[in-house]
């Protein structure tokens, strides 16, 4: 099941979605229908509920915020999640000081910046196309994804998690840096790290083949682990 980012929609996944048969993609409340939640815990029990129509546990694959909430998940019902593929997240997620204000100030600019700021290479139309879809949601989704990061932390929390994790970073990712991706899988107890190149905070649009090559790689893992198991 894979889950969006702050701001975003199941599109950002959408290479995954086409390479892996069978997936399931969720838009959170607000990502564009409903009312947005705040919190990750919020999100989580959202979550839960959808999961409770298929058939488990299942792979989270979370994007930023929507890592965070893989992360509730696993923490509140570990017997969910049969593993945990965490792109761009950290234990903790940094909202700039005034990133909120800038939504009441100038709401479309501080879609551009967080659009801007998630590739390493601008391409003119993918921006403008992706800060055309932040803005469709409106900024009550946008705060509430904002508050909801900054409430995130759980440092100190996640050494009981034993769940098989995978966590991706952008190498040039201005919004959640390496350090922060390198400092959340210090604190999994069964956590493999990688860092792409050239990418910055979406490296499932920016170098899908290699995504969809760690997911691949990380799912046949857990297969011959749980074959290992029977």
């Amino acid at each position: 099941m894979f889950i969006h980012g702050a701001g975003r929609t199941p599109a950002s996944w959408g290479p995954q979605l086409a390479r892996f048969e069978g997936a399931l993609a969720v838009a959170l409340p607000g990502h564009p229908d409903g009312t947005p939640l705040v919190g990750t815990d919020a999100m989580a029990r959202w979550v839960m509920d959808e999961m409770d129509q298929v058939p488990g546990p299942l792979v989270l694959v979370g994007h930023s915020l929507g890592g965070a909430v893989s992360l509730a998940v696993a923490l509140s019902r570990p017997d969910m999640v049969a593993g945990l593929v965490l792109v761009s997240t950290g234990a903790r997620l940094p909202v700039p000081p005034d990133a909120i204000a800038r939504i009441d100030s100038d709401f479309e600019a501080e879609c551009a910046r967080l659009v801007e700021e998630s590739w390493l290479h601008h391409d003119p139309d993918l921006i403008r196309r992706g800060t055309n879809s932040v803005i469709s949601m409106g900024p009550e989704s946008l705060r509430a994804d904002y508050l909801s990061a900054q409430g995130h932390d759980l440092r100190g929390t996640l050494g009981a998690l034993d769940v098989p994790s995978l966590v991706v970073s952008g190498e040039a990712d201005p919004l959640v840096p390496t350090w922060l991706s390198e400092e959340l899988a210090d604190e999994l107890p069964d956590a493999q790290v990688a860092i792409i190149a050239e990418t910055a905070h979406v490296p499932q649009l920016e170098r899908p083949d290699i995504i969809d090559l760690l997911i691949a790689a990380f799912l046949a893992r857990l297969e011959l682990s749980l074959a290992g198991d029977a």
